[in-house]
């Protein structure tokens, strides 16, 4: 088959595994123990369902007491694009189909991008390495902010690969423009930006480094503006408090065997979420194809670099009292971002046989996690739970043995 017949297939099957995901069987919601229910159909929602639709109704000139209250609002990007979708659609169906074009445009900029630079055996591998990755389809079916997670970190890493190598100020303040517009779909700033400094940094070229930060910076700062000054918005809220409460433990340690006594399950913790904020199967691809010899690229290396920075200060701050916990094993998802390098590296280094074969058992692995609520695949929901461990590890069955396997467009009682 030709790369365009691979890309087109790959298309369906990412179309098809969202919508499977979609309905009672969004894992985001499935996986949660009490998920909003909606009517008539049962559809399933995340608990913060309602944190995310105050977004919409902020930039629909809503009142303030209905969407006042949102603790995500500075996630603007996905809404504000979105937007238009909602407005004819619905909240629901509307950022439904903009997540699926937003990932459809992520596949194919991820194809188009290795075809060009490493060949077409990689861009094939690769699309095909997003196309069935559960990562995408934990968050795509629904119409929240996480929704820009995945096709933004695609675009993310593509913009990085072109400035560590530009030597424009123009191209680079175009690329980092572009960045620090995608850094307001999420909190991506502390892995991406830090990375493209790192990486700038690291070759000595100050000049492209000096014009790079302001343009990194400035869509975030004019972003969170536009909230202060136009709809009067905090920024402070119980979401970002955990930040300083995180670093407040580091500023006020306890006593040194307390602390030391907190980070006893350190390597365990960091094996959990190496392998499980990618979803198993593609970080065990990334080391078993480390040996056949291809190089991590520099841009790769700094995300790496970036994301175990960001991990180390969550896990290794003294014990803190918070409703959240940033360390240990519930969270792994944080560190989601991170398998753009996974992925890039692995279509790249399959040139020979065994490093084929073993992405094609990659994605037949990531497709029975993907396809795992329409399958009734019994691992998919343990391996979704230990994403983000917001409830116990059977939640997943036990919600749809109770709401039923219904994607979006099929309406049903329980």
């Amino acid at each position: 088959m030709s790369f365009r017949a691979h890309l087109l297939a790959a298309c369906v099957v990412l179309v098809a595994a969202i919508w499977l995901s979609s309905g009672t069987m969004a894992p985001y919601a499935s996986t949660w123990s009490s998920p909003a229910v909606s009517a008539p159909c049962h559809y399933l929602y995340n608990v913060d369902h309602p944190q995310f639709r105050a977004t919409f109704a902020m930039l629909d000139g809503a009142p303030r007491n209905e969407w006042g209250f949102s603790v995500v609002l500075r996630r603007i990007l996905f809404p504000l694009v979105a937007y238009p979708f909602m407005k004819l659609l619905d909240f629901e169906r509307g950022g439904f189909l903009t997540s699926v074009l937003a990932h459809l445009a992520a596949l194919l900029a991820l194809g188009l991008s290795l075809r060009r630079r490493e060949g077409e055996r990689a861009a094939i591998l690769g699309v095909w390495l997003l196309a069935t990755w559960p990562g995408v389809t934990y968050w795509a079916a629904l119409p929240y902010s996480y929704s820009a997670i995945v096709p933004a970190s695609v675009g993310l890493y593509l913009l990085l690969a072109r400035l560590a190598n530009e030597t424009s100020l123009r191209r680079a303040a175009l690329l980092a423009s572009g960045m620090g517009v995608l850094f307001t779909a999420y909190d991506f700033l502390p892995i991406f930006g830090v990375a493209a400094v790192m990486t700038l940094a690291v070759a000595r070229r100050w000049r492209v480094l000096a014009v790079t930060v302001p343009c990194l910076l400035l869509p975030t700062v004019v972003s969170l503006l536009a909230l202060r000054l136009v709809w009067h918005a905090s920024t402070n809220n119980s979401n970002t408090a955990i930040y300083s409460t995180v670093m407040g433990a580091y500023l006020h340690p306890p006593a040194l065997g307390v602390w030391l006594s907190a980070l006893r399950d350190l390597p365990s913790v960091t094996l959990a979420n190496f392998l499980f904020s990618t979803f198993l199967f593609l970080p065990l691809l990334f080391l078993a194809l480390l040996p056949f010899g291809t190089r991590t690229t520099h841009a790769e290396r700094a995300i790496l670099l970036a994301t175990a920075l960001i991990f180390l200060f969550n896990n290794l701050a003294p014990p803190y009292v918070s409703r959240w916990q940033m360390r240990g094993l519930f969270i792994a998802r944080l560190y989601q971002p991170v398998f753009v390098v996974f992925l890039f590296y692995a279509a790249r280094a399959a040139t020979t046989r065994l490093p084929v074969v073993l992405c094609i058992v990659a994605i037949a692995a990531n497709l029975t996690i993907a396809f795992g609520p329409i399958a009734r695949v019994p691992w998919a929901g343990y391996v979704y739970h230990r994403f983000y461990m917001h409830a116990q590890a059977n939640t997943m069955e036990l919600n749809l043995d109770r709401w039923g396997r219904r994607p979006m467009g099929f309406c049903g009682g329980r």
